[in-house]
């Protein structure tokens, strides 16, 4: 597999490392769908054994472990696994992958985990993790240890504009990039990304709008457009729950159920709502005009997890829309999504190129991806600055490329605005701003391991003991059962130098299993 610029860079800086350089930090700046989910087997494969014995990835999401533990083979010889709290996370590879939230229920067991050995500590998304903040100090010390910390994040700021914690900061408030020899620093912007056909062109679409409500006097108010004037915020929040948003999720269905039928087949519909409660209503919608979509709102809960497998077509029945609310800011990593309906009212720049990016994943027969969204200016604004770029890196590509933690914005629960009763509103079809270039598709390349994670084969490796363990005691008389399961237990403890079933690696429960089909075929 080829490396995209970044990739090279890292396993550059990591060569040098292993060859005597003095870096201890790395800092990525790697745009949303970049590559930068390769980063971290890269940096194991050039520096474990020589430079370092473990290596530890934290991700923002828990739905982002188990797609950590998946990719890593791609680009590494080792493995990792997915974990949370466990005594031994690890467990026969090379390290593993948890959230910011198991560290700060827990740290002390991971400060104990990563005193032993020398550790890469690998921080994606750093953006989570306050100055000062309770993520900061639950990590700091395990940071503060480790031979090598990279600080890696598709956006270096926060949306609440505080600062981040384990970077230092310019003059002008913005993140200090500059190269010392204990720091290197790796940027890979969207125009690079575009350029290496990394990603695909993203265009947009604006629906303007009306919208009528009360204020906290109960005075009635009203605006004619979405696009500015003194109450622009309180008609964009009642649009995003009335009548409006309906219709601009009507018209996205309709613009991606076309492009499904005459461009690309497999293109998926993403609806982004602003809360938890609204999200219901819009799937309710989705429903109604006949679209078998699904829900994941961003309590990382079994359906949610359920849903997105569903809607990445890992688990069956598989579906084509989905309907979220912030778990579409990382980690939702689906290359066929070819539209996206953006109805947050979150006009944070970090927040908006993350979901936005949900859309700019390469996939075979993809051209691109369009954006639906409201006319207001603040996100017209965004859109803006993404276009020159856009524009500039399509134009300088060569012909014929292949291709948290408390930082603001809506409450997922309903929060929102206070005082404000939405009343109605409608949509009416403002300007778009659209590219006509094409990129020509990649062909898929299949991963190196077809087989089973760390953490899953464990999974389906304990159900197979166990079950295979009740079939032979099933056949046992009442009298003697009780006897051969203490015999066949402490036979496959010996097996393990004595671990429990739940404690043991891969490997391990591989021999156990290996073991009783051998000894006590069924």
């Amino acid at each position: 597999m080829t490396d995209r610029s970044h990739q090279a860079a890292t396993r550059r800086i990591a060569r040098e490392i292993a060859a005597g350089a003095p870096v201890r930090t790395i800092i990525e700046s790697v745009t949303p769908g970049g590559g930068k989910s390769a980063l971290p087997g890269i940096l194991a494969d050039e520096l474990a054994p020589a430079v370092a014995d473990r290596l530890l990835w934290v991700v923002p999401r828990d739905s982002l472990r188990g797609q950590g533990e998946a990719d890593f083979p791609e680009w590494s010889r080792y493995r990792i696994r997915a974990a949370g709290n466990e005594s031994d996370p690890c467990r026969g590879t090379v390290g593993y992958v948890t959230t910011y939230q198991a560290i700060a229920a827990d740290p002390g067991r991971h400060l104990d985990t990563t005193s032993r050995d020398r550790w890469i500590v690998f921080l994606d998304e750093p953006h989570h993790c306050l100055a000062g903040g309770s993520w900061h100090e639950a990590l700091d010390e395990i940071c503060d240890r480790s031979r090598l910390l990279v600080l890696a994040s598709g956006t270096l700021a926060r949306g609440d504009g505080q600062p981040m914690a384990w970077l230092d900061y310019t003059s002008a408030g913005e993140v200090d990039l500059e190269e010392t020899p204990e720091r290197a620093c790796v940027r890979y912007t969207r125009s690079q990304a575009l350029r290496e056909g990394a990603i695909c062109p993203v265009h947009f679409q604006h629906l303007d709008g009306r919208a009528e409500w009360a204020d906290e006097e109960g005075t009635i108010r009203a605006a004619a457009t979405l696009a500015g004037g003194d109450y622009a915020p309180a008609a964009l929040f009642t649009a995003l729950r009335t009548g409006y948003a309906l219709e601009l999720l009507d018209a996205t269905v309709t613009d991606w159920l076309w492009h499904r039928r005459t461009t690309y087949e497999r293109g998926k519909l993403l609806v982004v709502a602003p809360n938890i409660a609204v999200a219901g209503d819009y799937l309710e919608h989705l429903r109604r005009r006949g679209i078998p979509a699904l829900i994941a709102t961003s309590d990382d809960s079994p359906a949610a997890a359920e849903a997105i497998a569903r809607f990445k077509g890992r688990a069956l029945p598989t579906t084509d829309a989905l309907v979220t609310v912030a778990m579409a800011y990382e980690g939702m990593s689906v290359p066929e999504v070819s539209h996206i309906a953006c109805l947050t009212q979150i006009r944070s720049i970090p927040w908006l190129e993350q979901c936005f990016a949900r859309g700019n994943r390469m996939a075979p027969g993809k051209i691109g991806s369009w954006i639906w969204g409201p006319a207001d200016a603040r996100l017209r604004e965004a859109i803006a600055a993404i276009e020159a770029e856009q524009v500039q890196a399509l134009a300088d590509a060569p012909q014929g490329q292949d291709g948290g933690e408390g930082e603001g914005g809506e409450g997922l629960g309903g929060g929102g605005r206070p005082g404000i009763t939405p009343i109605g509103s409608a949509a009416y079809r403002g300007d778009s701003s659209l590219f006509d270039e094409t990129i020509r598709p990649v062909p898929e390349t299949p991963k190196p391991d077809g087989g089973l994670g760390p953490s899953a084969a464990e999974t389906l490796l304990r159900r197979q003991i166990h079950e295979h363990l009740k079939t032979i005691l099933d056949r046992k008389r009442p009298g003697s059962k009780a006897a051969y399961q203490r015999i066949l237990m402490a036979k496959l403890k010996e097996l393990v130098g004595g671990k429990g079933r739940a404690e043991c690696s891969t490997d391990e429960l591989t021999r156990q299993w290996a073991w009783l089909k051998e000894k006590y075929p069924v």
